[in-house]
């Protein structure tokens, strides 16, 4: 799944140009962290707060997983990998959700 995600995500992006300011580009940027583990490595140094949103993201693909079913085996991927799990008190916002759903687009057939 993990691989699934990260192919889709490149095509997702390249239909944007970088630092775009269409609304779903800047909402999908942070998943840049998921489509590169050694950016979410780099992050944990030089991006404390896109490596921490990235770990919340990571929880909440975990805790939505009944609601979109491949989110399990991608959160198992994603442990392997070595991405942390952190609960924080982020609330689910408009963002968040919008996140969930294009993650859930891109482990589909979306952009193959």
């Amino acid at each position: 799944m993990y691989s699934m995600l990260q192919r889709n995500l490149r095509g997702y992006f390249s239909a944007y140009n970088e630092g775009d300011e269409h609304y779903r580009y800047q909402v999908a940027e942070i998943l840049k962290g998921l489509m590169s583990k050694e950016l979410y490595d780099r992050w944990k140094v030089e991006a404390p707060q896109k490596y921490a949103e990235i770990n919340s993201l990571v929880y909440y693909i975990k805790l939505y997983i009944p609601q979109f079913p491949r989110f399990e085996t991608l959160s198992w991927d994603l442990w392997g990998m070595g991405y942390q799990v952190s609960p924080s008190d982020e609330r689910l916002d408009e963002h968040l959700l919008e996140r969930l759903k294009i993650i859930n687009m891109c482990l589909g057939a979306a952009y193959i």
